[in-house]
């Protein structure tokens, strides 16, 4: 994370006045009332909200542990006994899972309709199950375009507006062998987020508590069937921008666009390539997800202080100080001027155009993606199914391996499935 000067004044007290409007204000009572200590588990760069808190709550100490892994922690604590954290910061991806062990307290009443407006769309779908608010997200990445203007002037491309011409472009350029297009995630999440954008919905929480899995579907098979004739043509790489051979293909020129998160820019392409400065920009042109690199904020009900843990969890995920020092893009659209990520950075082409895109592209996120409680497996599971099929595996039947792979490891997990 770059520091940033932090933001102080006036606006920040009125917006952090709506963010928590109807939770008990600790502030004007901490001078009369002993200190109070939260725990929070969180992953190492979020440190700085805990320390942000403690300065707007002074009889609030908050003792940040890192815990890069924290679910496998509360499950030991849940089994074995102990104290548990009052917050804890881990992937949106795992919502499902916490909700499934008893891990959240519902803050749904901590989040006033008129704040809930003001997250990006479908950011907190995923964080929204059994008609409860179990959490509430940091950061998303919507999914765009990195493209080189040099390059792709060079390849003869323009910067695609659909997943069809993503495609057609990959078709193009694997004859020509010249150039490549890179795509983030390549190992699993090129799949899984194809399908959240093309609306492939592959796991539904049903009313009466059970689950419902849908990954053979035919649209899925579809999606998978043009990446992965994609990827065995050449003309989509093999790996992602922070492994080898996209790597490579980036420094000598040969990526004229890559599709991936928001982030992908201020995170992989300004510090991997930094001979291009003014080469590179983003166009938020494709469907959107909000999932990768997404984090979130829950209160275990086995913690000691639910009231002032919902609130430090509200703050660190709409706090405009806090936001202000990331370089990801915020799920708060309520903190987007002041927000770190949004301000112009000079490596890009067009800086400010970026900026107006980054924003843009937390606008079109995909809805409607709620993940499954084994999700880690899943992952895994995806991941090696991305590897047969581009090894030539047939799709249609590498897909309903997985299917079932899934179903049976949520039944062995105690879960009902319909």
């Amino acid at each position: 994370m770059q520091k940033q000067t932090m933001l102080r004044g006036a606006a920040l007290g009125a917006l952090l006045t709506l963010t928590i409007a109807g939770v008990p204000a600790a502030t004007h009572a901490a001078h009369s009332q002993a200190t109070v200590t939260l725990n929070m588990w969180a992953w190492a760069d979020r440190n700085l909200c805990a320390q942000d808190f403690q300065k707007s709550h002074p009889n609030v100490k908050v003792a940040y542990t890192t815990q890069n892994n924290p679910i496998t922690k509360l499950n030991v604590l849940k089994r074995a006994g102990g104290s548990f954290p009052d917050v804890v910061f881990d992937n949106v991806e795992y919502a499902a899972n916490y909700y499934q062990l008893g891990f959240t307290t519902d803050l749904s009443s901590d989040v006033p309709k008129a704040v809930r407006a003001k997250y990006a769309p479908g950011t907190l779908a995923p964080l929204t199950l059994g008609g409860k608010l179990i959490g509430v997200p940091h950061d998303m990445a919507a999914w765009g375009i990195w493209s080189n203007v040099k390059t792709l002037k060079a390849a003869g491309l323009k910067v695609p507006t659909s997943y069809a011409q993503v495609f057609a472009d990959a078709a193009t350029l694997a004859k020509t062998k010249k150039y490549a297009i890179s795509w983030f995630g390549t190992d699993s999440w090129a799949i899984v987020g194809l399908a959240w954008a093309n609306h492939a919905k592959w796991f539904t929480l049903n009313s009466d508590g059970s689950w419902t899995v849908n990954i053979d579907s035919p649209l899925t098979e579809k999606l998978a069937t043009q990446y992965v004739n994609a990827v065995r043509s050449g003309g989509i790489l093999p790996d992602d921008p922070t492994q080898p051979v996209s790597g490579k293909a980036f420094a000598q020129g040969k990526v004229p666009y890559a599709v991936g998160p928001n982030w992908l820019g201020a995170y992989v392409i300004k510090p991997g390539n930094p001979k291009q400065t003014g080469q590179w920009t983003f166009t938020a042109s494709l469907p959107s997800v909000g999932w990768w690199g997404g984090g979130a904020y829950y209160v275990p009900p086995q913690g000691k202080n639910i009231a002032l843990a919902k609130q430090l969890a509200v703050y660190c995920s709409t706090s405009p100080t806090f936001q202000s020092q990331v370089n990801t893009v915020p799920s708060f659209t309520g903190v987007y001027n002041v927000a770190g990520a949004f301000k112009p950075d000079s490596y890009f082409f067009n800086a400010k155009e970026v900026t107006n895109q980054l924003k843009l592209s937390a606008q079109r996120t995909a809805t409607g993606w709620i993940y499954s409680p084994n999700q880690a497996y899943v992952d895994t599971q995806v991941t090696a199914a991305t590897g047969k099929m581009v090894n030539g595996a047939n799709i249609h039947s590498t897909l309903q391996q997985l299917q079932s792979q899934v179903v049976s490891n949520l039944r062995l997990g105690g879960v009902k499935v319909k």
